[in-house]
């Protein structure tokens, strides 16, 4: 599941502000551990002028008090006499030890007048359980700075995309058609009023393109009609005549009837090309009778198909509610292409919850067995360009009709052994 753009940036905003609380806690940390070393440095070393200068004047007395402690080891005296916090240390010696709930910092130096090894000790636990309350806070300041980034983050985040969620949101709700409410372009900034003045220009363009579509769908509706009452009319002239054979009248009415089959046909298609459900039409048919009349139109039209396509009816009363020319068209345009594309037999098996068509031919490629796929649930969605080009024209209207009339069409075979169409009646009675 992708991440929200709110998500991305409330992210990115608690990271960057916890990345400058970090990184300016440990300055201010570096800092205070700078100043408390250098002002202890600086004491011991004024302390340690001190003693040296008493120790020229022959003034010297060793020191211990609460928190400091002087002490001279003369040249060629033991350091058994030290304090083991003194003892075995390579002078010059600068370090800051623990002994045992006590931190002490010890400097030791060796002295040439008078010879001998000068050792210092501070006490310096009060100031180190100091430092470590100041820690706690600094911590504490911490986890407030990053708490208060978090809805600093959250906050910033959800404003800055709250253009982007109107825009959305608009974008969303616009529905191709011929009249599309134009989305809002006053926004504050330039960037998103770009976007939706772009985007209310392609909506302009695209119901120019419908409007288009729809006078070319009008235009070829008229333009189809009038050679098809030509036809009607020359027909209607042979048949006044009377001067017909039985084989010429046999012949006028195959005519007749291939007329009237492209009238529907082309009705059909004009009602796909325009995505529009006729509200005329439908009515309760049985389905095999439209399969074995298509089937028998088929044979009668081309006699070297005779007897390829054999109807199985497994189940012969299946009847339903829908148009029986796009039934008629559906069964057509399966049938025509598997007799063109295979040489072997066709089978159609009428099954009681749909229709069988299956092939012995080599199969159809991938891309176009992918494309075929209709649900009855959800319908298969207008196809692509590059879609119609990898389907034939008469599997592309197979989809188209399925998708029209609410069927599901799976293709639940297709290899080297031949192809299997199987397509799910809807609407039954």
């Amino acid at each position: 599941m992708k991440s929200s753009l709110t998500a991305r940036l409330t992210r990115t905003l608690f990271l960057l502000i916890a990345a400058t609380a970090a990184v300016s806690i440990f300055i201010v940390e570096q800092f205070v551990d700078d100043v408390e070393d250098t002002i202890l440095d600086l004491e011991l070393k004024a302390d340690a002028e001190y003693f040296k200068e008493r120790l020229r004047n022959d003034e010297f007395q060793p020191v211990k008090t609460a928190r400091l402690e002087a002490v001279f080891l003369p040249e060629g005296e033991t350091e058994a006499v030290l304090p083991t916090y003194f003892q075995a240390r390579i002078l010059p010696f600068s370090r800051e030890i623990e002994v045992g709930e006590t931190t002490l910092l010890i400097v030791g130096e060796r002295l040439e007048e008078p010879n001998g090894k000068l050792f210092l000790a501070q006490d310096i636990t009060i100031m180190e359980n100091r430092e470590f309350l100041v820690q706690l806070i600094l911590i504490s300041v911490a986890a407030g700075m990053l708490l208060i980034g978090y809805f600093i983050a959250r906050g910033s985040a959800r404003y800055l995309v709250r253009p982007f969620r109107n825009l959305t949101r608009e974008v969303l709700g616009a529905v191709p058609g011929t009249s599309v409410p134009r989305i809002n372009t006053s926004y504050r900034d330039q960037e998103f009023c770009d976007i939706a003045e772009a985007f209310n220009r392609f909506l302009s363009e695209l119901e120019h393109h419908i409007e288009r579509e729809k006078s070319f769908v009008k235009l070829a509706s008229h333009e189809l009609r009038t050679p098809l009452a030509v036809m009607n009319g020359a027909l209607n002239v042979l048949e006044q005549r009377q001067n017909l054979s039985e084989g010429d009248q046999k012949t006028l009415a195959r005519l007749r009837r291939a007329m009237q089959t492209m009238r529907d046909d082309m009705d059909v298609l004009l009602e796909l090309a325009r995505s529009e459900a006729s509200s005329e039409g439908s009515r309760m048919v049985k389905v095999s009778e439209i399969v074995r009349t298509t089937i028998d139109d088929l044979e009668h039209g081309h006699p070297d198909q005779a007897g390829r396509i054999t109807l199985f009816e497994d189940n012969p009363d299946v009847r339903v509610r829908t148009y029986p020319v796009l039934v008629r068209m559906l069964m057509r345009n399966l049938l025509q292409n598997a007799l063109r594309h295979t040489r072997s037999p066709v089978e159609v098996h009428m099954l009681s919850n749909g229709i069988l068509v299956k092939d012995f031919g080599s199969g159809l490629p991938d891309a176009v067995v992918k494309n075929l796929r209709v649900s009855r649930a959800t319908g298969g969605g207008l196809p692509r360009a590059d879609q119609l080009n990898n389907t034939t024209f008469g599997l592309l209207i197979v989809r188209l009709v399925c998708e029209r009339l609410g069927w599901g069409l799976q293709v639940t075979q297709s290899d080297d052994r031949g192809t299997e169409f199987m397509i799910e009646i809807g609407n039954r009675g």
